[in-house]
Protein backbone atom coordinates (compact mmCIF):
# COMPACT_ATOMS: atom_id res chain seq x y z
CA UNK A 1 0.00 0.00 0.00
CA UNK A 2 1.21 3.17 -1.04
CA UNK A 3 0.06 6.25 1.04
CA UNK A 4 0.91 9.56 -0.95
CA UNK A 5 -0.08 12.17 1.75
CA UNK A 6 3.22 10.57 3.66
CA UNK A 7 5.64 11.57 1.00
CA UNK A 8 5.56 15.51 2.50
CA UNK A 9 4.17 15.12 6.15
CA UNK A 10 4.52 13.03 9.47
CA UNK A 11 1.16 11.54 10.04
CA UNK A 12 0.31 10.57 13.57
CA UNK A 13 -3.37 11.80 12.58
CA UNK A 14 -4.89 8.24 12.11
CA UNK A 15 -6.92 8.01 15.40
CA UNK A 16 -9.08 11.47 13.54
CA UNK A 17 -8.63 9.52 10.20
CA UNK A 18 -6.80 6.76 8.09
CA UNK A 19 -5.26 7.69 5.14
CA UNK A 20 -6.05 7.01 1.60
CA UNK A 21 -3.72 4.90 -0.16
CA UNK A 22 -3.27 4.67 -4.09
CA UNK A 23 -4.55 1.29 -4.69
CA UNK A 24 -7.80 2.24 -2.59
CA UNK A 25 -8.09 5.19 -5.28
CA UNK A 26 -7.67 3.18 -8.16
CA UNK A 27 -10.89 1.28 -6.73
CA UNK A 28 -12.92 4.08 -6.61
CA UNK A 29 -12.10 5.50 -9.84
CA UNK A 30 -12.85 2.34 -11.25
CA UNK A 31 -16.33 2.13 -9.56
CA UNK A 32 -16.67 5.16 -10.41
CA UNK A 33 -16.14 5.28 -13.74
CA UNK A 34 -19.34 1.95 -14.08
CA UNK A 35 -21.50 4.56 -13.11
CA UNK A 36 -20.61 7.21 -15.21
CA UNK A 37 -21.46 5.16 -18.15
CA UNK A 38 -23.30 2.72 -17.03
CA UNK A 39 -25.92 4.55 -14.79
CA UNK A 40 -28.54 2.29 -12.83
CA UNK A 41 -26.88 -0.43 -14.46
CA UNK A 42 -23.77 -0.29 -12.52
CA UNK A 43 -25.86 -1.40 -9.20
CA UNK A 44 -26.95 -4.66 -10.64
CA UNK A 45 -24.89 -6.53 -8.72
CA UNK A 46 -24.95 -4.71 -5.55
CA UNK A 47 -26.24 -7.28 -2.79
CA UNK A 48 -23.23 -9.29 -4.08
CA UNK A 49 -20.71 -6.49 -3.37
CA UNK A 50 -22.70 -5.71 0.26
CA UNK A 51 -22.68 -9.65 1.02
CA UNK A 52 -19.25 -9.70 0.67
CA UNK A 53 -18.08 -6.77 2.72
CA UNK A 54 -20.34 -8.65 5.21
CA UNK A 55 -17.80 -11.63 4.70
CA UNK A 56 -14.61 -9.32 4.92
CA UNK A 57 -15.52 -7.91 8.31
CA UNK A 58 -16.53 -11.26 9.62
CA UNK A 59 -13.20 -12.72 8.29
CA UNK A 60 -11.26 -10.15 9.83
CA UNK A 61 -12.45 -11.22 13.05
CA UNK A 62 -12.51 -14.53 12.60
CA UNK A 63 -16.42 -14.45 13.29
CA UNK A 64 -17.77 -16.36 10.21
CA UNK A 65 -21.46 -17.00 12.30
CA UNK A 66 -21.54 -13.67 13.49
CA UNK A 67 -24.33 -11.64 11.90
CA UNK A 68 -23.09 -8.01 10.80
CA UNK A 69 -25.25 -5.45 9.41
CA UNK A 70 -23.39 -2.36 7.90
CA UNK A 71 -24.07 1.51 8.53
CA UNK A 72 -23.53 4.38 7.71
CA UNK A 73 -20.92 4.64 11.03
CA UNK A 74 -20.13 3.89 14.27
CA UNK A 75 -22.98 6.49 15.53
CA UNK A 76 -26.05 5.46 13.22
CA UNK A 77 -25.32 1.58 13.93
CA UNK A 78 -25.35 2.04 17.51
CA UNK A 79 -28.44 4.39 17.39
CA UNK A 80 -30.30 1.25 16.16
CA UNK A 81 -28.73 -0.87 18.76
CA UNK A 82 -30.57 1.00 21.83
CA UNK A 83 -33.83 1.08 19.68
CA UNK A 84 -33.65 -2.66 19.91
CA UNK A 85 -32.42 -2.99 23.80
CA UNK A 86 -34.94 -3.19 26.60
CA UNK A 87 -35.67 0.23 27.86
CA UNK A 88 -35.56 -1.36 31.87
CA UNK A 89 -32.06 -2.01 31.18
CA UNK A 90 -29.55 -0.36 33.50
CA UNK A 91 -26.56 0.77 31.66
CA UNK A 92 -23.01 0.95 32.60
CA UNK A 93 -20.63 3.53 30.91
CA UNK A 94 -17.17 4.75 31.37
CA UNK A 95 -17.01 8.39 33.00
CA UNK A 96 -15.06 10.53 29.67
CA UNK A 97 -16.19 7.66 26.90
CA UNK A 98 -17.04 9.05 23.27
CA UNK A 99 -19.84 11.00 23.05
CA UNK A 100 -21.65 9.43 21.12
CA UNK A 101 -21.72 6.37 23.44
CA UNK A 102 -23.05 8.64 26.51
CA UNK A 103 -24.98 11.34 24.96
CA UNK A 104 -27.01 8.51 23.08
CA UNK A 105 -27.85 6.35 26.05
CA UNK A 106 -28.21 9.46 28.00
CA UNK A 107 -31.14 10.92 25.57
CA UNK A 108 -32.33 7.52 25.13
CA UNK A 109 -33.79 7.48 28.64
CA UNK A 110 -32.04 4.69 29.78
CA UNK A 111 -30.96 4.26 33.92
CA UNK A 112 -27.33 4.51 33.51
CA UNK A 113 -24.37 5.58 35.99
CA UNK A 114 -20.78 6.17 34.54
CA UNK A 115 -17.28 4.43 36.63
CA UNK A 116 -14.57 6.37 37.16
CA UNK A 117 -11.66 6.85 33.62
CA UNK A 118 -8.40 6.38 36.16
CA UNK A 119 -5.70 4.15 35.47
CA UNK A 120 -7.14 1.45 37.35
CA UNK A 121 -10.15 1.04 35.04
CA UNK A 122 -10.85 -2.88 35.28
CA UNK A 123 -11.10 -2.28 39.22
CA UNK A 124 -13.40 0.43 38.29
CA UNK A 125 -15.30 -2.28 35.97
CA UNK A 126 -15.65 -4.73 39.09
CA UNK A 127 -16.65 -2.01 41.07
CA UNK A 128 -19.42 -0.82 38.86
CA UNK A 129 -20.81 -4.38 38.33
CA UNK A 130 -21.24 -5.51 41.88
CA UNK A 131 -22.17 -1.90 43.43
CA UNK A 132 -24.87 -1.12 40.89
CA UNK A 133 -25.66 -4.66 39.05
CA UNK A 134 -25.97 -3.30 35.27
CA UNK A 135 -27.31 -5.05 32.94
CA UNK A 136 -25.21 -3.87 30.42
CA UNK A 137 -21.83 -2.34 30.13
CA UNK A 138 -21.27 -0.27 26.72
CA UNK A 139 -17.35 0.65 26.26
CA UNK A 140 -14.73 2.04 23.73
CA UNK A 141 -12.03 -0.81 24.15
CA UNK A 142 -9.31 1.81 23.11
CA UNK A 143 -10.40 5.54 24.70
CA UNK A 144 -10.20 8.28 22.22
CA UNK A 145 -8.79 11.00 24.27
CA UNK A 146 -5.87 9.28 25.98
CA UNK A 147 -5.75 5.80 24.41
CA UNK A 148 -6.15 4.05 27.31
CA UNK A 149 -6.87 0.54 26.46
CA UNK A 150 -8.81 -1.84 28.40
CA UNK A 151 -7.59 -5.53 29.10
CA UNK A 152 -9.68 -7.81 26.57
CA UNK A 153 -8.37 -10.73 29.00
CA UNK A 154 -9.95 -9.25 32.03
CA UNK A 155 -12.90 -8.25 29.99
CA UNK A 156 -13.45 -11.90 28.95
CA UNK A 157 -13.29 -13.27 32.36
CA UNK A 158 -15.79 -10.16 33.61
CA UNK A 159 -18.10 -11.69 31.19
CA UNK A 160 -17.55 -15.23 32.08
CA UNK A 161 -18.67 -14.22 36.11
CA UNK A 162 -20.84 -12.03 34.80
CA UNK A 163 -22.57 -13.67 31.59
CA UNK A 164 -26.14 -11.87 32.53
CA UNK A 165 -24.80 -9.07 31.39
CA UNK A 166 -24.69 -7.83 28.01
CA UNK A 167 -21.44 -6.43 26.60
CA UNK A 168 -21.40 -3.93 23.95
CA UNK A 169 -17.69 -2.69 22.78
CA UNK A 170 -16.88 0.22 20.42
CA UNK A 171 -13.96 -0.86 18.33
CA UNK A 172 -13.27 2.57 16.19
CA UNK A 173 -10.26 2.96 17.64
CA UNK A 174 -8.93 -0.36 18.23
CA UNK A 175 -10.06 -2.56 14.97
CA UNK A 176 -7.23 -2.59 12.17
CA UNK A 177 -4.71 -2.37 14.92
CA UNK A 178 -4.53 -5.81 16.56
CA UNK A 179 -6.06 -9.36 15.99
CA UNK A 180 -9.32 -9.43 17.42
CA UNK A 181 -10.98 -13.05 17.75
CA UNK A 182 -14.48 -12.10 18.02
CA UNK A 183 -16.11 -15.59 18.25
CA UNK A 184 -14.02 -16.18 21.65
CA UNK A 185 -14.16 -12.61 23.11
CA UNK A 186 -16.75 -13.23 24.93
CA UNK A 187 -18.05 -9.73 23.77
CA UNK A 188 -21.87 -9.37 22.21
CA UNK A 189 -22.06 -6.71 20.27
CA UNK A 190 -18.84 -4.99 18.51
CA UNK A 191 -19.68 -1.91 16.24
CA UNK A 192 -16.93 0.61 14.55
CA UNK A 193 -16.78 2.91 11.80
CA UNK A 194 -14.47 1.71 9.45
CA UNK A 195 -12.62 5.21 8.17
CA UNK A 196 -9.56 4.97 10.98
CA UNK A 197 -7.97 1.95 11.54
CA UNK A 198 -9.52 -0.26 9.11
CA UNK A 199 -8.50 2.57 6.08
CA UNK A 200 -12.17 2.41 4.69
CA UNK A 201 -12.62 5.98 4.25
CA UNK A 202 -15.67 7.71 5.09
CA UNK A 203 -19.30 6.64 5.24
CA UNK A 204 -19.01 3.52 6.18
CA UNK A 205 -19.29 0.85 9.63
CA UNK A 206 -20.81 -2.05 11.68
CA UNK A 207 -23.04 -3.90 13.66
CA UNK A 208 -21.91 -7.36 14.80
CA UNK A 209 -23.81 -9.90 16.93
CA UNK A 210 -21.46 -12.57 18.57
CA UNK A 211 -22.84 -16.11 17.29
CA UNK A 212 -23.32 -16.85 20.66
CA UNK A 213 -25.00 -14.09 22.11
CA UNK A 214 -28.26 -14.39 24.48
CA UNK A 215 -31.42 -11.97 22.79
CA UNK A 216 -33.01 -11.51 26.45
CA UNK A 217 -31.47 -8.56 26.99
CA UNK A 218 -33.54 -6.91 23.63
CA UNK A 219 -36.97 -6.20 22.79
CA UNK A 220 -39.55 -9.66 22.59
CA UNK A 221 -39.89 -11.11 19.30
CA UNK A 222 -36.51 -10.67 18.54
CA UNK A 223 -34.50 -12.59 15.84
CA UNK A 224 -31.16 -11.13 14.90
CA UNK A 225 -31.53 -12.53 10.93
CA UNK A 226 -34.12 -10.29 10.73
CA UNK A 227 -32.67 -6.51 11.12
CA UNK A 228 -31.76 -5.69 8.19
CA UNK A 229 -34.71 -2.90 7.76
CA UNK A 230 -33.70 -1.67 10.96
CA UNK A 231 -29.49 -1.87 10.64
CA UNK A 232 -29.85 -0.95 6.58
CA UNK A 233 -32.51 1.20 5.63
CA UNK A 234 -33.11 2.71 2.08
CA UNK A 235 -30.04 2.61 -0.23
CA UNK A 236 -26.37 1.39 0.70
CA UNK A 237 -23.58 3.46 -0.72
CA UNK A 238 -21.43 0.83 -2.69
CA UNK A 239 -18.59 3.11 -2.93
CA UNK A 240 -18.26 3.44 0.80
CA UNK A 241 -18.63 0.03 1.59
CA UNK A 242 -16.55 -1.64 -1.14
CA UNK A 243 -13.99 0.59 0.00
CA UNK A 244 -14.57 -0.82 3.58
CA UNK A 245 -14.44 -4.14 1.53
CA UNK A 246 -11.58 -3.77 -0.32
CA UNK A 247 -9.22 -1.78 2.68
CA UNK A 248 -10.14 -4.99 4.80
CA UNK A 249 -8.82 -7.81 2.30
CA UNK A 250 -5.65 -5.41 1.65
CA UNK A 251 -4.86 -5.59 5.60
CA UNK A 252 -5.56 -9.22 5.91
CA UNK A 253 -2.99 -9.69 2.47
CA UNK A 254 -0.36 -7.03 4.40
CA UNK A 255 -1.68 -9.41 8.00
CA UNK A 256 -2.85 -8.44 10.72
CA UNK A 257 0.02 -9.81 13.18
CA UNK A 258 2.29 -8.11 11.07
CA UNK A 259 0.45 -4.99 11.37
CA UNK A 260 0.28 -5.42 15.29
CA UNK A 261 4.00 -6.48 15.74
CA UNK A 262 4.91 -3.21 14.00
CA UNK A 263 2.56 -1.01 15.71
CA UNK A 264 3.56 -2.71 19.48
CA UNK A 265 7.42 -1.94 18.95
CA UNK A 266 6.36 2.32 17.28
CA UNK A 267 3.86 2.39 21.07
CA UNK A 268 6.57 0.72 22.83
CA UNK A 269 9.13 3.05 21.69
CA UNK A 270 6.75 5.99 22.15
CA UNK A 271 6.21 5.72 25.21
CA UNK A 272 9.43 5.17 26.59
CA UNK A 273 10.61 8.62 24.82
CA UNK A 274 7.57 10.35 25.96
CA UNK A 275 8.23 9.05 29.51
CA UNK A 276 12.06 10.67 29.24
CA UNK A 277 10.25 13.91 28.39
CA UNK A 278 7.76 13.75 31.30
CA UNK A 279 5.00 14.07 28.61
CA UNK A 280 2.39 11.12 30.08
CA UNK A 281 -0.21 11.57 32.64
CA UNK A 282 -0.02 9.74 35.73
CA UNK A 283 -2.54 7.81 34.96
CA UNK A 284 -1.08 6.29 31.43
CA UNK A 285 2.23 5.96 33.30
CA UNK A 286 0.65 3.69 36.18
CA UNK A 287 -0.80 1.25 33.85
CA UNK A 288 1.18 -2.26 32.22
CA UNK A 289 -0.30 -1.75 28.95
CA UNK A 290 -1.41 0.75 26.70
CA UNK A 291 -2.41 0.99 23.05
CA UNK A 292 -0.80 3.25 20.35
CA UNK A 293 -2.57 6.39 20.56
CA UNK A 294 -0.85 8.58 23.30
CA UNK A 295 -2.19 12.20 24.62
CA UNK A 296 0.80 14.20 25.40
CA UNK A 297 1.30 17.56 27.26
CA UNK A 298 0.57 20.00 25.18
CA UNK A 299 -0.86 23.68 24.19
CA UNK A 300 -2.20 25.77 21.27
CA UNK A 301 1.43 26.54 20.63
CA UNK A 302 3.26 23.47 20.31
CA UNK A 303 0.47 22.19 18.98
CA UNK A 304 1.09 25.01 16.06
CA UNK A 305 4.83 24.23 16.03
CA UNK A 306 4.37 20.67 15.30
CA UNK A 307 2.01 21.78 12.36
CA UNK A 308 4.48 24.23 10.89
CA UNK A 309 7.42 20.79 10.57
CA UNK A 310 4.42 18.92 9.10
CA UNK A 311 3.71 16.83 11.86
CA UNK A 312 -0.01 16.27 12.07
CA UNK A 313 -1.62 15.16 15.05
CA UNK A 314 -5.00 16.49 17.16
CA UNK A 315 -5.54 18.77 19.87
CA UNK A 316 -7.81 16.15 22.36
CA UNK A 317 -8.59 16.68 25.91
CA UNK A 318 -5.83 18.70 27.61
CA UNK A 319 -3.28 18.19 25.24
CA UNK A 320 -2.07 16.37 21.98
CA UNK A 321 -3.13 13.00 20.74
CA UNK A 322 -0.48 11.36 18.79
CA UNK A 323 -1.31 8.09 16.96
CA UNK A 324 0.74 5.35 14.98
CA UNK A 325 0.03 3.06 12.66
CA UNK A 326 2.00 0.87 10.56
CA UNK A 327 2.97 3.41 8.25
CA UNK A 328 5.04 5.36 10.71
CA UNK A 329 8.81 4.69 11.99
CA UNK A 330 10.85 5.08 14.69
CA UNK A 331 12.86 8.09 13.14
CA UNK A 332 9.32 9.78 13.15
CA UNK A 333 8.89 10.18 16.50
CA UNK A 334 12.51 10.86 17.04
CA UNK A 335 11.92 13.77 14.96
CA UNK A 336 8.69 14.69 16.74
CA UNK A 337 10.38 14.45 20.42
CA UNK A 338 13.15 16.94 19.00
CA UNK A 339 10.61 19.42 17.77
CA UNK A 340 9.44 19.63 21.41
Amino acid sequence: MNFPALENKIYFDTARSGLMYDELLKWRKDHEDLFLFQGSQFRINHDELFDKTRFEINSFFNSPNSRTYLTQNFSAGFNCLLKIIKKSSKVMMISGDYPSITKQIISSGFDHFFIDNSWDLENQIINGINENNPTVFVFSIVQYIDGLLIDLDFIKKIKEKFPNILFVADGTQYFGTKFFDFSKSEIDVIASSGYKWMLGGYGNGFVSFNKSISLKHFNANLNVDDLFDLFEPGHLDTLSFGSLSFSLNNLSKYGIKKIENKINVLSTYARKRFEEKNLLSDKVGKRKKHSNIFNIKGNDKIHNKLLKHKIICSKRGVGLRLSFNFYNTTDEIDFLISKL
